[in-house]
């Protein structure tokens, strides 16, 4: 990635001649008169590097540097100072700064700072790469796998940690999008700082506001107190705004307004509050098709989609499987009660089976296999029937349905299991009740009864 760099100066020809160097080094490089313009400007996060004056008529260099240390810990700072002023750069060295150039500065000179400190930069980038590859042997996090899909989500996890700009976490339901966002805001210099998630499709639109955003006392009937949005409460930490996709559109010009203005407007309030935290969202929905459908803002869709991280669905890791069964088996107390593993004609269906609910459809299906089965290895009796058709060979050709076909069947089977019970089926299936509520109208399968079991000939109508 580019080096950014931010001067500050009140000077106008020391900012032209610090840019112009910078130019030629290869950096990106923007220019502001002011520590104030300098704040507005980090908290966007696409800042490496401040290059500051001590003294300006609005403001401090060595306050703006207590404030990047404290706020931007990512950020290295290099002060520029006059000959009568040198006692203070040594004091801002000492508190922090990487170091420090008299004014007017020598042009080598300022050129060998600066290759020096991106030097420092990028070998600290690597020590972190090798220390996080000694913990990818397992996995990463809270993660589970090694696979190159997993790999390349690590490493943009790794990349976009450090920065406080937004995330966009793609992928269908299952695959961990909230494993993203978590490992993002715990190897992220906001560790310490809360992480707030926020489920956008598991509340009605009046709900919802009120929860991202809070509201007055006496906004709306039962308001009989004022209440701290979500935005709001995480403070300088991280909100995770999951199923972006389902927030009502008329509340997505409001988080709009709120991300752009880095403020929040509480319902029923005439009075705004400082936005300080970083904001991570998710969806298994294609936005740009939504965009196309007016039902997303493109102008939200864009400010949320600085980086995006696409979180693989296992059937594109399917080499993972084995070390998650056997975190399952470990989380479930299937070592504990003696079980070592699967059969290997159920361990056969099992690799060969598509996945549509992804890991939590796995870790579903080891839950189900260690309440049925018996030690030491789990039988195929013991998996879902969903899994029972799996093919029985790696020679067997792959079953040229769709992906939404294979939704479709593997709804209609967790519903036959479940003799039509939607919230059963939705366990089966790993998924929430909302998300299966939405399948099934999705698919057209909402006159399906629950009180009445699902007929295979419904799923071959399919």
């Amino acid at each position: 990635m580019p080096v950014r760099v931010l001067v500050v100066d009140d000077e106008s020809s020391s900012r032209e001649l610090c840019v112009e160097v910078l130019k030629d080094l290869g950096y990106e490089s923007q220019s502001v008169e002011s520590p104030p313009r300098a704040l507005e400007i980090l908290e966007d996060g696409q800042i490496d590097i401040v290059i500051s004056d001590v003294h300006m008529p609005d403001g401090n260099g060595i306050d703006l540097l207590r404030t990047i240390r404290q706020n931007h810990p990512g950020v290295d700072v290099l002060v520029m100072t006059g000959y009568g002023t040198i006692p203070e750069a040594v004091e801002a060295v000492k508190l922090g700064a990487y170091d420090y150039v008299a004014k007017p500065f020598k042009m080598d000179e300022f050129r060998h700072v600066l290759e020096r400190l991106v030097e420092k930069q990028q070998l600290a980038a690597e020590n972190r790469l090798l220390r996080e590859e000694l913990k990818t042997q397992r996995g990463f996090g809270d993660f589970i796998g090694t696979s190159a899909a997993m790999q390349k989500v690590y490493a943009l996890v790794l990349k976009v940690s450090e920065k406080r700009h937004p995330v966009l976490i793609l992928g269908e339901s299952g695959t961990g999008k909230e494993l993203v966002a978590r490992a993002i805001h715990s190897y992220s210099p906001l560790r310490e700082k809360l992480f707030v998630p926020v489920d956008c499709g598991a509340l009605t639109p009046n709900l919802i506001e009120s929860e991202l955003f809070g509201h007055v006392r006496g906004a709306f009937t039962g308001a009989t107190q004022s209440r701290t949005g979500l935005l709001a409460a995480a403070g300088a930490g991280t909100v995770f705004l999951d199923e972006i996709g389902e927030l009502p559109f008329e509340l997505q010009a409001k988080l709009l307004r709120a991300l752009q203005e880095r403020e929040v407007r509480p319902l029923g309030s005439n009075e705004a509050v400082p936005l300080q935290a970083r904001v991570l969202a998710a969806t298994n929905r294609n936005l740009e098709s939504a965009i196309e459908k007016g039902t997303f803002r493109e102008d939200l869709y864009f400010r949320l989609n600085v980086v995006s991280i696409q979180a693989p669905p296992l059937r594109d890791r399917m080499s993972d499987i084995p070390s998650l069964i056997q975190f399952f088996l470990d989380r479930h107390g299937g070592v504990d009660d003696g079980i070592t593993g699967f059969s290997p004609e159920a361990l056969e269906r099992i690799m060969h089976y598509e996945w549509p609910g992804n890991v939590r459809e796995l870790e579903n299906c080891v839950q189900r296999a260690i309440a049925l089965g018996a030690p030491p290895l789990l039988q195929v009796e013991d998996l879902p029937a969903a899994l029972l058709g799996a093919v029985k060979s790696e020679l067997a050709p792959r079953d040229p349905r769709t992906l939404q076909d294979l939704e479709r069947r593997a709804i209609l089977n967790a519903l036959q299991t479940a003799g039509g019970d939607r919230l059963r089926a939705a366990k089966l299936l790993g998924i929430g009740k909302t998300t299966i509520y939405r399948k099934l109208k999705e698919y057209g399968l909402e006159e399906v009864s629950p009180a009445e079991p699902v007929h295979e000939a419904k799923v071959e109508k399919l």
